[in-house]
């Protein structure tokens, strides 16, 4: 791993805590806040973080504390984001309790609910996508480290800089079906999402291959993958009327 480049060094006092593709993330211990310094060669710009986190909280609005406060700093709107500081509040995340290792029963009501509310939303931005510009949460990350429960219980969405766009199920012809190979970000946001709406909101795999938000991106080869593909435990949903109380092992995974 590369040494830190001198203009993106953090203040003193301040340990990198993350590491990620585009950025680094440093905190001082006890502190509310973190800080995340972004590389030269980030394809991302200001304008991208400002807008989509904008967007981000509008889309959630009914979720107010799904989206953690930050703030952008920066001496030019116009200049490199290697240049801004970004500051965003520290979340407490459960890592005892992460959303791929519980169910239902595992949760409050109110967590329950906002996990409903959060599933509810996601599944009209994707059902808005074949004529509308949505852009989608990041919710494919390893082992759900980024849509997260904190130590209070409340469903937290932490990384927001990096939207995943819908272009390509706008580009899609009518009658014509996600190509999961090509599109394999996709693929992995229509996984994730079908995990949420079985575990916690009781889905059956027959309800989902007839869901209408879901049919119309997949075939029912496709959702044969996305139920059955994994390199894990091999237990796929199957198709069964029962509940799908156990995920596919591709749902732990990317």
């Amino acid at each position: 791993m590369t040494a830190t480049p001198p203009h993106l060094r953090p203040p003193a006092g301040y340990a990198k805590i993350g590491d990620g593709e585009h950025s680094e993330v440093f905190r001082r211990g006890g502190s509310r806040y973190c800080i995340q310094l972004f590389r030269p060669d980030t394809p991302l710009t200001v304008e991208r973080i400002e807008t989509e986190y904008a967007y981000l909280q509008q889309a959630y609005s009914a979720l107010p504390r799904l989206i953690p406060r930050q703030r952008l700093f920066t001496d030019n709107p116009h200049a490199p984001l290697a240049h801004a500081v970004l500051v965003k509040q520290w979340v407490e995340v459960d890592t005892s309790r992460p959303l791929h290792l519980l169910r239902a029963n595992d949760l409050t009501p109110a967590t329950l609910a906002q996990l409903n509310q959060f599933v509810a939303i996601t599944r009209t931005l994707l059902d808005r996508a074949p004529t509308e510009e949505t852009l989608l949460p990041d919710i494919i990350d390893n082992r759900f480290r980024n849509l997260a429960l904190d130590t209070a219980g409340q469903l937290r969405l932490l990384d927001t800089n990096q939207l995943i766009n819908t272009h390509a199920l706008r580009a899609l012809a009518p009658g014509r079906h996600l190509d999961l190979t090509r599109r394999p970000i996709h693929a992995m946001v229509l996984r994730r999402l079908m995990f949420l709406d079985a575990a916690f909101r009781g889905r059956t795999c027959d309800q989902l291959t007839t869901d209408p938000v879901y049919a119309r991106y997949l075939t029912p080869a496709g959702f044969d993958i996305l139920f059955q593909a994994s390199a894990e435990t091999g237990e796929p949903c199957g198709g069964t009327h029962e509940a799908a109380t156990a995920p596919p092992r591709l749902w732990h995974h990317r």
